[in-house]
């Protein structure tokens, strides 16, 4: 059937009737009903019939004649030659179910008040409990004490209240960097109270008979228990060293779960050990050794004030955190460093695989790198993906995480090595990098 200008069926002889559309008896009683239940209608009042629509040719059959002392009612505009809609005017008023439901949110939240501030109350008295400090408690930290080992004993001898709130609060905030020895503290005391005392220094130095181990920076943790089984004296091997990593391989506050992250990882606990020199003697023990690492490794991060990653480089933590890796293994010079961050930012804002040949030896475990090496299938294949590797491919140093959080402003889009000295040539377009790598490859510096 065609249809005409306004979209409707043409209408034939008299003018089509309105018809009105009525909802079921049953139906128009249950909305009586909860309505009186909520407080909208009275539930001693019938509810009323739908209005319908009025037909334009008579009145509705079981209208009641119109007395001619009534007062005339006024007509609805007309809608397109009908008449409007007549609606009953229904009252609402506050029921007892409206008042019900506000003394519910009353109580609602002052109970929601009550139970926030006494969690509030409770968490402040972990860090600071009530009561002023007493009574003198000597403490002998010995070397090799980690955060958390240091926090179980302040905690068993009364110092602080709280271990868990102790450890958190000084990885999150750093803490002092102290000398194993004898120390003097009061019991019942705040977390800064304690802390205060660990930065005075001991009253008497720990006379333990210890040794210097540096960890270079750079290592994997592969290559770190390997540096392990050389030190002499020592009372673990690297293989317990490893053991110790296994067994805790979210080390890091800034370390995701190793459960997220994709198939190819080599080691989730990579990155996450500071390179530092570090004391032991005959009585430290792998996993002591782990804690100091992973613990510095967080002071370092906190002081560096690497929580403000996203607003100043747009990476997370831990990102930004590969990025030192990246850094660590690509430059040999400190004025290289933030050069080579601002590359790889670079690449990443234009969606370009970062062809960081550094991630491939990681994942290789080869430093002279083929073809076929070079297209090898893993998620630390920069030259192939796009983005960054899953985890950091070594343990950055302090310079590399500066410059990853800092790097220096330019266009630049490559670099490549052009020294034996290891300085490194930055460039923007292509042709100044390929003037560039003719000079490694003259040089023998690159393939």
């Amino acid at each position: 059937m065609a249809e005409g200008p306004s979209g409707a069926a043409p209408r034939s002889g008299r003018a089509a009737k309105a018809t009105a559309l009525r909802a079921p008896p049953g139906m128009r009683r249950l909305a009586g009903r909860a309505a009186a239940f909520v407080g909208l209608a009275d539930p001693d009042k019938p509810v009323a019939a739908e209005p319908g629509l009025l037909s334009r040719d008579r009145p509705p059959a079981s209208a009641p004649p119109e007395r001619r002392d009534a007062p005339s009612r006024p007509s609805a505009a007309p809608v397109r030659g009908r008449r409007g809609v007549d609606y009953e005017v229904v009252s609402t008023r506050r029921g007892p179910g409206t008042w019900g439901a506000l003394a519910f949110l009353v109580v609602l939240g002052v109970v929601a008040w009550m139970v926030g501030s006494r969690a509030l109350r409770w968490a402040s008295e972990q860090l600071d409990p009530p009561g002023d400090p007493s009574g003198e408690i000597v403490l002998t930290l010995p070397l090799g004490s980690s955060t958390a080992s240091i926090s179980d004993l302040l905690a068993e001898q009364g110092v602080i209240p709280s271990s868990r709130a102790y450890e958190w609060y000084v990885r999150f905030k750093g803490g002092p960097a102290f000398q194993a020895g004898e120390y003097t503290f009061q019991s019942n005391s705040s977390v800064w109270e304690t802390m205060a005392v660990l930065e005075a220094g001991p009253s008497r130095v720990a006379q333990a008979a210890s040794q210097p181990l540096t960890i270079p920076e750079g290592l994997t943790v592969a290559e770190m228990a390997d540096l392990l089984d050389e030190v002499p004296d020592l009372s673990f091997s690297g293989r317990d060293f490893l053991g110790a990593v296994r067994e805790r391989p979210v080390l890091s506050l800034v370390a995701p779960a190793p459960a997220i992250l994709p198939p190819g990882v080599i080691d989730p606990a990579e990155g996450q050990l500071f390179s530092d020199t570090y004391f032991y003697d005959s009585q430290t023990s792998a996993e002591q050794l782990v804690a100091l690492m992973v613990d510095r490794l967080d002071a370092v991060l906190v002081e560096l004030g690497y929580a403000d990653a996203p607003r100043r480089v747009g990476l997370t933590p831990y990102e930004t955190l590969i990025v030192a890796s990246m850094i660590e293994r690509e430059a040999q010079r400190p004025q290289d460093r933030a050069k080579v961050a601002r590359v790889i930012y670079n690449r990443l804002a234009r969606g370009w695989s970062l062809g960081i040949d550094a991630t491939i030896v990681y994942a290789v475990g080869e430093r002279e790198l083929t073809a076929d090496l070079l297209a090898v299938n893993s998620p630390f294949n920069t030259r192939v993906l796009v983005g960054l590797p899953p985890t950091p491919i070594a343990a950055p140093g302090r310079a590399s995480l500066e410059a990853a959080l800092n790097p220096e402003d330019g266009p630049w889009m490559y670099f490549v090595l052009t020294s034996p000295d290891g300085t490194l040539s930055f460039s923007e377009t292509d042709e100044e990098f390929l003037r560039d790598k003719a000079i490694c490859q003259e040089l023998g510096l690159c393939g």
